[in-house]
């Protein structure tokens, strides 16, 4: 077995056979019993900081006497201490569950009815325990997996996530005017006072950082006022971004599309053929201006993010007015000159992107990528985001990426 395959550190002490039983008995044609369990570290550290993810691999006897093996992915909370006193007051697994169990089904039958065969994710299932968690089942048994977060993502998978997401935001549209709203937990999301402690933990502590290793990037000088007064405004800033403007063309953002929450799916040999997105932990209503900066600077190639967006975005364009248009969009459809003045209108998430969530993506994988160490102020933490910072693939996007913000007005505020 892998060293992955060995690691049960961090499985949660309650996850155990008979929790299982029941998702077997529903899902397995004669099924008798389980033989075997196993639970292990579904994915290596510095691959998920949010939430705990581990690969559950069952062994069972079926009523021939044949016998299988069912693969799982659960994800559970954090027990460390840090992570309950920054998500205290906040429910992290209750949203996730309702959009597999009502709004994908939603989104998956306004395509049937109309003769397409979409899909935007994993089968879900529900574990009979009061813990927080999620089950789906192990996409990689169905050839999916994730790109490497590190080298980013090509043209090739850049346009199958983009015509992914135009659809999930067509979708999201014409069941926005089905049901005539999304309730509260889609407006506000994590944008609330609660969530505002723990965001600006995390923002104010990357913009630190960023300022203390700006020296190190081409022409510091250009920044250096831009970003501290940013440091001072960020939560303000991204506060008035989730702010629905009702004139606006608005969706159901993902709202954390990057490298490590989109999977890929390939042929034997090797041919690109699907992708489903994972992580709906806290999908937000509101421009698509959101999810469109957030995946196009946390997880391109350096050589295509800035150089072809307009590119990227037309893209995305023609293929949300050919789905809105597929499913009978009423109401006015968005023009690119439109989809464009929202991503100047908010333009704020490009910064936020740049110094959050692209600074994860792009440093390397260590026993210090623990949640603690990110969030946390401690010198093993210290160290860590250090890393992030100073290391030479994150100067090489910021190198892009800055010069791109400033000359688009983005860093003005």
């Amino acid at each position: 077995m892998s060293d992955i395959a060995n690691n049960t550190d961090n499985v949660p002490a309650w996850v155990e056979a008979k929790l299982f039983e029941n998702v077997l008995k529903e899902n397995v044609e004669n099924f008798k019993e389980i033989k075997e369990f196993k639970a292990y570290a579904g994915l290596a550290p510095g691959e998920n900081y949010s939430t705990i993810m581990t690969r559950i691999e069952i062994l069972i006897e079926l009523e021939d006497s044949s016998t299988d093996t069912k693969f799982f992915m659960l994800k559970t909370e954090h027990e460390s201490k840090l992570y309950k006193e920054l998500v205290e007051g906040m429910d992290c697994f209750g949203q996730e569950p309702k959009v597999y169990e009502q709004l994908i089904p939603a989104f998956e039958k306004l395509y049937h009815n109309v003769g397409q065969h979409i899909k935007f994710g994993a089968k879900y299932y529900k574990l009979p325990t009061a813990k927080g968690h999620l089950l789906l089942e192990d996409l990689c048994r169905r050839g999916f997996k994730n790109a490497n977060r590190l080298d980013c993502l090509d043209m090739k998978h850049a346009k199958m996530t983009l015509k992914k997401l135009a659809q999930w935001h067509a979708a999201s549209a014409v069941h926005k005017e089905n049901i005539g709203s999304y309730g509260e937990i889609y407006k506000t999301a994590t944008y609330h006072d609660i969530g505002r402690k723990g965001m600006s933990v995390f923002f104010e502590g990357m913009i630190k950082y960023l300022l203390k290793c700006l020296h190190l990037y081409d022409n510091p000088e250009l920044y250096k006022e831009k970003v501290e007064k940013l440091l001072n405004i960020i939560m303000d800033e991204i506060f008035k971004a989730v702010k629905i403007d009702e004139n606006d063309f608005n969706v159901l953002n993902h709202a954390d599309l990057w490298t490590n929450n989109i999977m890929f799916q390939y042929s034997p040999d090797g041919e690109l053929m699907d992708t489903y997105f994972v992580d709906y932990a806290f999908p937000k209503y509101g421009s698509p201006a959101q999810d469109l900066l957030y995946f196009i600077i946390s997880s391109l190639q350096v050589d295509i993010k800035i150089k072809q967006f307009d590119h990227l975005i037309q893209y995305y364009h023609e293929n949300l007015v050919e789905n809105l248009q597929l499913l009978k969009y009423t109401k006015k459809v968005p023009s690119l000159k439109d989809i464009h003045i929202m991503l100047h209108k908010y333009g704020i998430w490009g910064f936020a992107t740049a110094v959050g969530v692209m600074a994860v993506a792009l440093v390397d994988s260590s026993e210090m990528s623990t949640f603690d160490n990110f969030l946390g102020e401690t010198n093993d933490g210290d160290t860590f985001k250090l890393l992030m910072f100073t290391n030479k693939r994150y100067h090489k996007h910021m190198n892009a990426v800055l010069p791109w913000l400033l000359n688009r007005g983005a860093l003005d505020f």
